[in-house]
């Protein structure tokens, strides 16, 4: 099927005689792109699809004749746009009128004269295509004015045009809305007694912008603080935009235009969302972002006027706990009480902060002595530990705290900040509800502290955790009837690092569950190894917090097991008590699928947590552990063997199995199972040994059968 190209205009040539078809495309050549047809019945259907510019019809023609194939063409829709041009030998009038008659655009005579044949052609082409260029100019020109009108009626602005005299010409909706005015109502009056303006604070007149911009013919703003009276209710709206003049093509002014929108709740907007920006939330209090402004200004003027800057960085002892116990809301509600208390102890020039979940920070500026500092923190302990009454109960809370001072300690703000955190470190080491100053030394430690860290992820990547075993014995006996595993690290020179050391390490860095694992795991490999030497005893693993939470423990638990070939009553897992009650409904859970793998559960160092009787009937544990810090005075500490005694006949009243940790003498064992307790372990029987050690001890008889 023949197109004609979208750029180029076409031409149809519809001529019985090849002959004059061939004349007629040599003199039009150039023009446009030359279709033809020889069979006048098939023109019709050819323009139908070819859609010329121009038709030059051949009036005699066999078939039917030039007049029927026009008046088809004019008579469809879809053709009667195409401009035709008769052909004719016949010159007469008659025949040229009859021609124009039946639509014809001209009528062109035989023998041909080239040039006028080439330019009444080349004029009525030039004519279609300015024909179309202006439909198509008034198309695109009403689209684009009801495009316009679309936009200005739908857009959220207000719009208002206006003549050069300021009298309104348009409205669109939103301008009706925000002035009371109808559009029809509006029009032809005086802009200023249409949309009223005035200054927010002194609530005179204004001049309207459009006034302006018609008088200097220019873009003029809407002056700040500026308000839109409605006409009817009189209630006022904040307003801000601008407006500006119309110019046409010759840069004659035809009127102006103001676009204007209510920006009343986008200036409460920007006010809340730069006091958050600032603050927090929950407080009210300044965050770091402000807190961190005020500190560098605090120092600088500290700096000009030679005086100190204090910062106290403060954190709420075991909150965690106490938020999980209450839940988060009842802990917010705790934390606004705090910062009330806080607040009614504090000048306006101090600064309180909240940055972080349960820790602030506040700045005391202009300190001439370190007492001031101090006083101010012993206040601030005092307070914080009376009482909080929330929801008709009482709940108390103590601070530990980490000071810093300006420029004592620190050259800058950030050091500040930093040395606050580790004096707030060594508050807790001391035992947490207290404060305590940064010092050199105290950095010292804390770098210390980062190179253990460094020392610690380096033992665990390069597997340098050993596991060794202590026997659990059977007072009466002396007879082996368990071992508990415990990790050990070597150090690169070969010394063996202190438990004491890395372990509380590991658990503030989260490298316990990693090591945890490790443990497990060795711990399961040398009990397969026992087992194939024909010694089977229990191996009990300590099973931290965080791995205790952990929701891969069971699977890997249950790995273990298979892979060893252990069965599950040679396993025993021994975990705080303050891992078992941080959640107590999970806990429950977890311990009662460990039961149905028939792994025991023993609650280690019992006594030095927070576990009640209530938590001991819920979890249904298997063995409870005497803390050794019992154990070890008890027989010259009353308070010490009253604990023990204690401890050993809840356990006997409950059918919970009993462990003494700690057991160093004779008269330990014979104390301990004059209570009633059947085991122990500690260096009385023997310290913890390495592996082969360990092997060598069983072998030498000692181990139950």
């Amino acid at each position: 099927m023949e197109t004609a190209a979208s750029t180029t205009p076409t031409l149809l040539i519809v001529d019985d005689k090849p002959a004059n078809i061939a004349l007629l495309s040599d003199m039009l050549e150039g023009l446009a792109d030359i279709y033809f047809v020889d069979d006048s019945t098939q023109a019709f259907s050819k323009a139908l699809v070819l859609q010329p510019d121009i038709i030059l019809l051949d009036i005699e023609m066999p078939g039917i004749s030039g007049f029927e194939v026009c008046k088809l063409l004019k008579n469809n829709p879809l053709t009667s746009g195409i401009s035709v041009i008769f052909i004719s030998a016949h010159t007469e009038a008659e025949v040229e009128f009859n021609s124009l008659a039946y639509g014809a655009i001209d009528f062109i005579g035989r023998p041909f004269n080239r040039a006028i044949c080439r330019l009444r052609v080349q004029n009525h082409l030039l004519l279609q295509q300015q024909a179309k260029a202006l439909l198509e100019s008034k198309q695109h020109l009403y689209a684009e004015k009801q495009r316009l009108q679309v936009t200005l009626n739908s857009i959220g602005d207000a719009v208002i045009a206006t003549d050069t005299d300021a009298v309104i010409t348009f409205m669109n909706p939103i301008a009706e809305r925000m002035t009371g005015w109808h559009q029809a109502d509006a029009m032809g009056k005086p802009i200023n007694e249409v949309m009223l303006l005035r200054d927010a604070e002194t609530k005179q007149p204004s001049l309207n912008p459009i006034i302006l911009a018609l008088k200097e013919q220019r873009n003029v703003a809407m002056a700040l603080d500026c308000e839109l009276v409605h006409c009817n209710t009189l209630q006022s709206t904040a307003v801000e935009d601008s407006a500006a003049p119309i110019f046409d093509l010759d840069g004659k002014m035809l009127g102006a235009i103001i676009v204007f929108h209510d920006v009343g709740e986008a200036k409460a907007l920007a006010t809340k969302m730069s006091f958050l920006a600032n603050h927090d939330p929950l407080t009210g209090l300044p965050n770091r972002i402000l807190l961190h402004d005020r500190l560098e200004q605090a120092c600088c003027l500290a700096t000009m006027i030679e005086r100190k800057v204090g910062l106290i960085l403060i954190d709420v002892d075991q909150f965690k706990f106490l938020n999980d116990s209450l839940g988060h809301q009842s802990g917010d509600e705790l934390l606004q009480l705090l910062v009330k208390r806080l607040q009614s102890i504090l000048e306006p020039e101090h600064t309180l902060a909240r940055i972080g979940g349960d820790e602030f920070v506040l700045i005391y500026p202009d300190i001439v002595q370190v007492e001031q500092i101090s006083n101010l923190a012993q206040n601030i302990a005092r307070i914080s530990r009376q009482p909080y009454e929330l929801n008709n109960k009482k709940y108390t809370m103590s601070l530990s705290m980490g000071i810093s001072l300006y420029p004592t300690d620190s050259s800058d703000a950030e050091t500040l900040l930093r040395h606050a955190d580790v004096a707030l470190f060594k508050a807790k080491q001391e035992g947490r509800n207290r404060y305590c100053f940064f010092s050199d030394e105290l950095g010292q430690r804390m770098l210390q502290r980062h190179q253990q860290e460094q020392s610690l992820r380096e033992a665990i990547a390069e597997e340098r955790l050993e596991v060794h075993f202590q026997p659990k014995v059977s007072l009466a006996d002396g007879s082996i009837i368990g071992a508990e595993a415990l990790v050990r690290i070597r150090n690169q020179n070969g010394t063996l690092m202190s438990p004491a050391e890395f372990i509380p390490l590991a658990e503030e860095t989260g490298l316990i569950i990693p090591l945890g694992k490790t443990v497990l795991i060795k711990a399961c490999q040398q009990s397969a190894r026992w087992q194939h030497a024909g010694i089977t005893i229990p191996v009990s693993v300590n099973i931290a917090a965080a791995q205790f939470t952990d929701p891969g423990l069971l699977g890997l638990i249950e790995h273990l097991l298979q892979e060893y070939r252990l069965a599950p009553e040679l396993l025993e897992l021994e975990v705080t008590e303050t891992a078992l009650i941080d959640n107590p409904g999970q806990t429950a859970k977890t311990l009662s699928q460990f039961r149905a793998l028939g792994i025991s559960i023993a609650i280690d160092d019992f006594g030095t947590g927070y576990s009640s009787l209530a938590y001991l009937k819920q979890f249904k544990v298997d063995v409870l552990k005497i803390d050794m810090s019992f154990v070890k005075d008890m027989l010259a500490d009353k308070n010490d063997y009253a604990i023990v005694k204690t401890i050993i006949l809840l356990g006997q009243s409950m059918q919970i199995a009993l462990v003494a940790e700690g057991v160093e003498t004779a008269e330990h064992q014979a104390a301990l199972l004059a209570l009633g307790c059947c085991y122990g372990q500690g260096y009385y029987y023997s310290k913890p040994l390495p592996a082969d050690n360990f092997m060598c001890y069983l072998q030498a008889g000692k181990a139950s059968d």
